[in-house]
């Protein structure tokens, strides 16, 4: 793993909370979301300014979660863990809106965040962001709603959430249990980060990459086959540009030969070789052949 991306996951870890699904990017905004896709292969940079220091690139097409619109000649991004920035003139940007909060709540108590929920200190905008939670989570409310947000009990404090953002636990919208199984298979590839590889193995105390990736989805209720080409051949086929946590990521060619996890923000989670142990590294630092989302 390069020192700049263990300082970058360093620095994000500190920062991130409660959370690992910090990692899944930016937070949605109150109201709507902003998606940029690139118009050409442009740069993406540290900061707003074309001396500034380069950090990757955009293909053109390739989408990228947006933090605001364009200001002073360039827009917002989330890159790799980081705020960053992409000259408008090579970047369009998509506001899309959020459905309107519920006028009542249900009297369930138990929801799924269908998006990453920012957790408030009081009902409204105004009021200090305290943490997350990650989409596709089960979140306890005590059944109070004000303006637009539900109180829940989060750090063992009593907490606000939007409301537009949570529905009900009994019947979650397939997307929603679809990220939770994503989320549950990047904290189990988390949690052996640092265990050394060995071939043809599945854990509990090492692992090879294919057995780390089907251990990692059967921590979250998924069966796959045992093999890299196995599992390329299993799932849904998702698009470099759509990757989301816990999708499985191919390398080297049309049969692939190694298979890592997404957790997100152009970072993977991964069993190298041996010599080396259970590491994040970077979707760029290898041969890209494609992507499968297992369930």
């Amino acid at each position: 793993m390069t020192r700049s991306l263990l300082l970058r996951l360093t620095a994000t870890a500190a920062s991130a909370g409660v959370l690992a699904a910090g990692l899944l990017g930016a937070s949605p905004a109150e109201a709507a979301t902003v998606t940029g896709t690139a118009t050409a292969e442009t740069t993406i940079r540290a900061s707003a300014g074309s001396k500034a220091t380069v950090l990757g690139t955009l293909a053109r097409g390739q989408r990228i979660p947006a933090t605001a619109k364009a200001r002073n000649g360039w827009v917002q991004v989330r890159f790799r863990l980081q705020t960053a920035y992409v000259a408008s003139a090579q970047i369009t940007t998509r506001t899309t809106k959020l459905p309107a909060a519920p006028k009542v709540l249900p009297r369930t108590t138990t929801k799924v965040a269908t998006a990453r929920l920012v957790v408030r200190s009081g009902p409204a905008k105004s009021q200090a962001v305290v943490g997350r939670i990650a989409e596709g989570s089960t979140v306890k409310l005590t059944g109070r709603l004000k303006t637009g947000y539900a109180e829940t009990v989060f750090q063992q404090q009593r907490r606000w959430v939007s409301v537009r953002y949570v529905v009900s636990a009994a019947k979650p919208p397939a997307a929603a249990t679809s990220a939770a199984r994503g989320a549950a298979a990047v904290a189990f590839a988390k949690a052996q980060l640092g265990k050394p590889y060995k071939y043809g193995s599945t854990g509990p105390a090492s692992f090879d990459c294919s057995g780390l990736t089907l251990s990692a989805w059967k921590a979250a209720g998924v069966s796959l086959p045992r093999t890299s080409q196995q599992q390329f051949a299993t799932g849904t086929k998702v698009a470099k540009a759509d990757l989301r946590a816990g999708d499985l990521v191919f390398f080297y060619g049309s049969e692939p030969t190694h298979v890592a996890i997404y957790v997100g923000d152009g970072v993977l989670i991964h069993a190298a070789r041996a010599g080396k142990p259970v590491e994040y590294t970077e979707l760029s630092y290898m041969p890209y052949s494609g992507a499968r989302r297992p369930g």
